[in-house]
């Protein structure tokens, strides 16, 4: 059976309350079958007391900050930085026993970066360490990514015995900038034995990474699902932007997602 999870982010414990009410109660009625919690740099000292009491004892994964939030492990000159960075999520997994900790590679394109991203991936020695594919570019700073292909995952995966979370969004993305077949892309993808995946809707043509709920866009879900996952994954919804009020919205998405197929 595939496991869907839910997203929050760290921030939600201290400005977004009622989010997590609702997440909580989502959660233990087994409407979700675990929690992806997003920790920022530097939250844990204020957050973690809430987090213990409404999460503990669910089944967790910790994604880390990325470039968005400086954490960007292809620049040298920010490893230290980066090291404290990272330190939060390593903390809430240390606290909700996370068996996976998301961590991205960097920003620009080119051997050096990628070089650069692997090195620092391993120096931070932290067996529960997780590569996620990324986009072409980044949306919102709108510089080039690396970490795209299948070929520069396997390095990552080769290179520093990290567990892999395939982005579905973010395949396909790559896959139009390279102007790739986005299955061929995904079988490529799939065949490095993903530990789970991250799922959203968007346009299928484009190189934008868009977040859509299920059924706003055009991909195939169901073929995305069914051909690429493993019957036991852990697909985590990454749906939907904006502050959320609560979480009917990815209540849709899970009934719309498992209607598609199970049909």
């Amino acid at each position: 059976m595939r496991h869907f999870g839910l997203k929050l982010w760290s921030k939600d414990f201290i400005r977004n309350k009622d989010f997590v009410l609702s997440a909580e109660k989502a959660l233990k009625d087994g409407e979700f079958d675990y929690l992806e919690l997003f920790a920022l740099p530097d939250t844990y000292d204020d957050t973690h007391d809430e987090v213990k009491k409404h999460f503990d004892g669910i089944k967790t994964i910790i994604h880390a900050p990325h470039a968005i939030q400086l954490l960007d492990i292809s620049n040298p000159d920010e490893f230290e930085n980066n090291r404290q960075r990272l330190k939060s999520s390593q903390q809430f997994a240390d606290l909700l026993d996370a068996p996976f900790i998301i961590l991205h590679p960097g920003m620009n394109r080119g051997e050096s970066y990628l070089q650069e991203s692997i090195r620092q991936f391993k120096a931070f020695n932290d067996s529960r360490l997780t590569v996620e594919n990324l986009p072409g570019y980044c949306s919102q700073t709108k510089r080039e990514l690396h970490g795209i292909t299948p070929e520069e995952i396997k390095r990552f995966i080769q290179e520093t015995n990290a567990h892999f979370c395939l982005d579905f969004s973010h395949a396909i993305c790559g896959a139009n900038t390279y102007k790739s077949d986005i299955y061929e892309v995904l079988q490529k993808f799939s065949d490095l034995h993903p530990d789970m995946y991250h799922l959203c809707d968007g346009d299928v043509s484009s190189t934008n990474d868009s977040h859509l709920h299920y059924g706003e866009g055009n991909y195939d879900l169901k073929r995305l699902v069914l051909q690429y996952t493993t019957p036991d994954a852990y697909i985590t919804m990454e749906t939907g932007h904006g502050i959320p009020t609560d979480v009917q919205p990815w209540l849709n998405d899970i009934q719309y997602l498992k209607k598609l197929i199970n049909n």
